[in-house]
């Protein structure tokens, strides 16, 4: 039995070592988009190095450190409606070295709106993760949404 516990342990962090930069990427995107559809502040919190920066859609929604970080979180999922669900739809990972990672990203983010018609938003994210020991976290996190299609023109 502790043979098959260290061969398990020694084959997951050779997996985690030979893991490029895409998968890590793909990895910590996925990671944020379970915490962020389950509305958890602490996982999504978890996911960033405790100086990063971010910069969100809206007006003024930026902050620097894990407190500033955390209220943006905590105010992100109240504010998100409740049937809104997040979907990362593909992401380009580009290597920085040093454990650096930059990715650009395209979400997708579904909900019902207050008039009860289903609503989605595209999201473009660019950002920049860095490995830390076993973990990779937000150096950088932009994103902005993209705006809806203009109404059709009437005569």
């Amino acid at each position: 039995m502790t043979r098959l516990l260290a061969l398990t342990i020694v084959c997951l962090t050779a997996v985690r070592a030979a893991a490029g930069p895409a998968e890590l990427a793909m990895a910590h995107s996925k990671a944020f988009e379970r915490a962020a559809n389950a509305r958890d502040v602490k996982a999504v919190l978890a996911l960033y190095a405790p100086d990063a920066h971010v910069v969100w859609p809206g007006q003024g929604e930026e902050a620097t450190g894990t407190a500033a970080i955390e209220k943006l979180v905590a105010d992100f999922m109240k504010d998100m409606p409740k049937d809104a669900k997040m979907v990362l739809e593909s992401q380009t990972a580009i290597p920085l070295g040093g454990g650096q990672v930059a990715t650009v990203g395209r979400w997708e983010e579904s909900f019902t709106d207050a008039d009860g018609k289903p609503q989605t938003a595209d999201i473009r994210t660019t950002e920049i993760i860095k490995t830390v020991g076993e973990k990779t976290l937000y150096v950088v996190d932009h994103a902005s949404i993209g705006l809806p299609p203009a109404p059709p023109a009437t005569r």
